[in-house]
């Protein structure tokens, strides 16, 4: 049978009905990627694909208000997509782990089962991605690892994993592919160093203390021209604010992201990464137009290195971020944001999850 990328999406409120849209032309898959707003139980969809489909295995994630589906952005409190590859030499191997598990045990579970991946998936909720990735990566060599973690739309904790096995609050999943066509991975960054720059003088994991002997809160609010001074005192989450003026860290691969969570105790900023005292953190900026055209250069720069191969299917991995950012802004002005389909000239007929 030959190989294919079947993209499926729905906004049902039926689980029955949703299972059915997201499973439809799938009967041949080996493997599937699944995605789903925080209005979806993960649990019930997952066991309701796994009965659709028994025998497929497939890894899932919760996003920030939206999924993406047939080269459009779905919204709803309840969306989903589906991503499955189907035909004769695709296979697939899934594993997970608790946030307190190893990133090493991890890809020795997965690698059971499948020896030689084409490509891994994997997904965890937010506090340990990194310290996983580190155990992880070596196992994996040269295998292009995707992926992100998982979301939900106010930061409140309620984002999960899920494989056709079981579903993790706090967790890890992992799939190694084996796809018998090229595979080719690009990853693009939608935000660029401003003027400011100071150099982390007092750190904790993801809570960054001070910058040059400063409150870190402090001087990123003077950064941003004075726009977090209402946050400082409430100490509410500052992501909807921050979402397009992250912080880069300086590393010798380039600017590692850092967005801000929360503001903490009025000085500290709690954050969605890492940072180690001594590193020279940056002011970053991007605009929604950037960010809207990210996606249209990605695919661009993925599909030059095909040399005019044909596009089986496209996996888009995307920040969703700036939706909260909008969701702020639009219930201020008692607007919807709409969406954005920048990629679809070039996607029209190839399979986009």
């Amino acid at each position: 049978m030959t190989t294919a990328c079947v993209s499926t999406q729905s906004t049902s409120t039926d689980l029955a009905t949703m299972t059915k849209d997201l499973v439809e032309g799938a009967r041949d898959a080996r493997f599937g990627f699944i995605a789903c707003t925080e209005g979806v139980s993960a649990e019930n969809l997952r066991a309701s694909l796994a009965s659709a489909l028994p025998g497929v295995p497939f890894v899932g994630v919760t996003s920030c208000r939206s999924v993406i589906g047939n080269a459009s952005v779905v919204r709803g409190p309840k969306a989903a997509s589906a991503f499955w590859l189907t035909g004769d030499g695709v296979a697939a191997s899934v594993a997970s782990e608790t946030d307190a598990g190893s990133g090493a045990r991890l890809a020795r579970q997965a690698r059971k089962h499948l020896d030689a991946p084409t490509f891994a998936l994997f997904h965890a909720t937010p506090g340990t991605e990194e310290a996983l990735l580190r155990d992880l990566a070596p196992e994996l060599g040269n295998v292009p690892l995707l992926g992100g973690s998982a979301a939900d739309d106010t930061i409140g904790g309620k984002w999960s994993v899920f494989t056709h096995e079981t579903t993790l609050k706090a967790g890890a999943a992992l799939a190694l592919v084996k796809w018998p066509g090229e595979i080719v991975a690009n990853w693009v960054s939608g935000a660029m160093p401003a003027q400011f720059k100071g150099v982390v003088t007092k750190a904790d994991g993801r809570t960054i203390h001070e910058i040059d002997g400063k409150p870190a809160a402090q001087l990123y609010d003077q950064w941003l021209g004075g726009a977090l001074k209402a946050s400082i005192t409430s100490g509410e989450q500052i992501l909807d604010k921050t979402t397009l003026t992250p912080l880069g860290a300086h590393r010798s691969s380039g600017f590692t992201l850092v967005h801000p969570e929360r503001i903490v105790n009025g000085r500290s900023i709690a954050s969605f990464a890492s940072v180690n005292v001594g590193e020279t953190v940056s002011l970053m900026k991007s605009t929604k137009l950037a960010m809207q055209g990210r996606p249209a250069n990605l695919v661009s720069r993925a599909a030059a290195r095909l040399n005019g191969k044909p596009l089986k299917g496209v996996l888009l991995f995307y920040c969703a971020g700036v939706h909260a950012r909008d969701r702020a802004r639009h219930a201020a002005h008692g607007r919807r944001a709409q969406g954005h389909r920048g990629q679809d000239a070039d996607l029209r007929r190839v399979p986009l999850r």
